[in-house]
Order: structure tokens, then C-alpha cells, then sequence
């Protein structure tokens, strides 16, 4: 925290807007900071409400030259009123509106994409890749599939079309099951139904807009596999020939493990864990056999499940967005009271992921 500094000399701002969310504290009847984090909140001299009322002028919806009026009709100093603008857009606190929302995101999709923009607004420009409206928008043109069978998919599909993902496509097999009502918004009347059609319905009644008929594989940024349905071999196979990222999600004995994250061709991938469990255990590729014709484990607290499914649809969004996920080449379990436990993999020297030249 520290105190504001003289700015640079800068271009007129379109439409300024104060970060949202941003908290407001007074220190005292004539101090007040905006930010929490160290690093970004600022203290500001106030001499009269002045100054407060030019902090709410900043809402996005003025130029900065009717921002500047409206305080000189509230009888604050331009000079000064230019000086904090200033100094606000220099600490971060103060961007131009439209690089918080994309502007041809508009109505009911804007309003309920606003908090998502505003925590975006609120990382770091370090850690985020652009401004809030160019992630917002390469999230719209994204097309996610989420496959196989088990409860961590339908709420992961859910959460990814609220979180702004223009197409998610649901290719979850068998029907709504009690504990599929957990984080999905699907009601009880659906247990029952197909899942994959439950989840289209719900995706329509909490993100409107958004797509969710069949895409072609070969156009998808990213799969979301929950569970193996198929040997470990075939799978990172299909996935190597169409270079397409992909995220694995497995739920064991009421564990969810959330990776890893597979960029094709760079491992380690799916056949990679399995070689290197099958060196560890013999027995590896029949126990593997199993689980993949088994019925998808429905066991896991409530708590853990939605602590998996949060740190899931954010590891899709930091590859979505193009960050680096935590996953990529290591799973993450999921214990209860949110304990994480990383297991890091190397690419396996006998898989053509190694080298890919070298045909599976």
C-alpha cells in the first residue's frame, strides 16, 4: 500500500472505469484507501465529498471529458480531478470500459458475465493473458466437449458455460443420477432422464445463449474426459492423431483427481501414466481393464466434489484463456477439507509421445 505518485503524461481515457469490486475504507474522516492487496490499493487525500463523488462518476458509462465537467460541477479542482485520474489508471485501479466487457456482449449475457470480468479485472495483468474483454472473448469462441461417465461432468459443463465458454457440448452417457443434482442446477424431477440431455437443459436455463448441440472433434480446443471408458492406449491414440488437448478427470473412492492436463504432442499423456504404472504393477493393464468397463464411482462428499470442480473448470479456463494450467503433466487428488496432493509424471521413454515421430 502506498500513497499515490504523479503519473506520466497519458492519451484521454475511453470511458474510465474504477476496477469493480474494488473496496472503499476510511483510515480516518480525511483518508481513504481503495484495494485491499498489497501492491495495489492506493491512499487518497480527501479534502471534501468532492473527490468521493468523482470516484462514482467512474462507473465506465462517461467520457473522461464529462467525467472532468461533472466533477468541476461538483466543485473539484480539475487540476486535481485530473491528477487522481491519473494516478488511479497508473496503479491499475482505473481502466478504459471496454477492455472489461467485450461491447457486442450485450443484455442478460453481459449482466451475468460482469462478476466474471470483474474478478478478471481484479489478477494481476501479469498472470492473466490480456485484458478482461479479450479473455471474455476468446472463452465465447471456445468449444469444450465434456466426455465419459461419472458426477465431476455435469457440474464441470455447467460451470463452464457460466464462466462465459460459447460451446459446450455434453457427451456424458447414462442417465441423472440423485447425486448428478449436486452443482448442476438440474432438478429432481430429471433424475432419470439422460444426463447428457439434462445438462443441455440446464446449460439453457443458467447460461442462455450459450451452444450446446455436437461439434466435430476435430474443431474442439479442449475435451474434458471424465473417467477411462476405454484402455488408456486407445484413448491418448484418438487424441494424439487430432492434437487435441485434453483434461482427465477420474473419481476413485470418493477422490477426485483432476489431471493431467495433455497437450498434444508433448506429454506425458494418458498411455504414459499407464506405462509407468504398469512398471510399478504387472497386474496394472487388467485392474485398468476393469475400471474402464466398471460402473463410474458415484461416492464423494459434496465439500470435495464442488472443491474438485472449481479447481477443474479452472484449469480448462487457464488453457481456454492461455495461461499454463498447474496440470499439465501431473494429476492433483482431492481429498476431503480440501486437501491436495500433486503427483508429477514424466513422458514415458516407450511411449510415441516421447517421440513423435514414432507411431503408437
Amino acid at each position: 500500500m502506498s500513497p499515490p505518485h504523479p503519473a506520466p503524461a497519458r492519451s484521454t481515457l475511453l470511458r474510465p472505469a474504477l476496477l469493480p469490486g474494488l473496496t472503499r475504507l476510511w483510515r480516518d474522516r480525511h483518508t481513504l484507501q481503495l484495494g485491499l492487496t498489497p501492491g495495489r490499493a492506493v491512499l487518497l487525500e480527501v479534502t471534501g465529498t468532492g473527490i468521493t463523488r468523482l470516484l462514482d462518476l467512474l462507473d465506465g458509462t462517461r467520457s473522461e471529458r464529462v467525467v472532468l465537467a461533472d466533477a468541476a460541477a461538483a466543485r473539484v479542482d480539475p487540476g486535481q480531478a485530473r491528477g487522481l485520474i491519473d494516478t488511479l489508471h497508473a496503479a491499475g485501479l482505473v481502466v478504459p470500459a471496454h477492455t472489461l466487457l467485450p461491447r457486442d456482449l450485450t443484455g442478460p449475457d453481459r449482466a451475468r458475465l460482469a462478476a466474471e470480468a470483474g474478478a478478471l479485472a481484479l489478477t494481476a495483468p501479469a498472470a492473466r493473458p490480456g485484458t478482461p474483454a479479450q479473455v471474455l472473448r476468446r472463452r465465447r469462441g471456445a468449444r469444450v466437449v465434456v466426455a465419459g461417465a461419472g458426477r465431476l461432468g455435469a457440474p464441470v459443463a455447467v460451470a463452464l458455460a457460466q464462466a462465459g465458454v460459447g460451446h459446450v457440448a455434453a457427451e456424458l452417457t447414462g442417465p441423472v443420477h440423485p447425486g448428478d443434482l449436486v452443482g448442476t442446477g438440474l432438478a429432481a424431477t430429471e433424475v432419470g432422464r439422460p444426463l447428457a440431455t439434462a445438462i443441455r437443459a440446464a446449460v439453457d436455463r443458467v447460461a442462455p445463449g450459450t451452444r450446446t448441440g455436437p461439434v466435430d472433434r476435430r474443431r474442439v480446443d479442449l475435451v474434458v474426459q471424465v473417467g477411462a471408458d476405454r484402455p488408456a492406449g486407445l484413448l491418448a491414440s484418438g487424441y494424439a492423431r487430432r492434437r487435441q488437448p485434453h483434461l482427465l478427470l477420474t473419481l476413485r473412492e470418493g477422490v477426485p483427481v483432476v489431471g493431467p492436463l495433455v497437450r498434444p504432442p508433448v506429454g506425458p499423456c494418458l498411455n504414459c501414466l499407464d506405462l509407468h504404472r504398469t512398471e510399478r504393477d504387472p497386474g496394472w493393464p487388467g485392474l485398468a481393464a476393469q475400471l474402464a468397463t466398471g460402473t463410474a464411482d458415484q461416492s464423494c462428499g459434496t465439500a470435495t466434489l464442488l472443491t474438485a470442480v472449481g479447481y477443474a473448470v479452472a484449469e480448462v479456463l487457464a488453457q481456454l484463456d492461455g495461461g499454463t494450467p498447474e496440470t499439465v503433466g501431473c494429476a492433483v487428488e482431492i481429498g476431503p477439507a480440501g486437501r491436495f496432493r500433486r503427483r508429477a509424471w514424466a513422458p514415458h521413454p516407450g511411449c510415441s509421445c516421447a517421440d513423435p515421430g514414432r507411431r503408437r
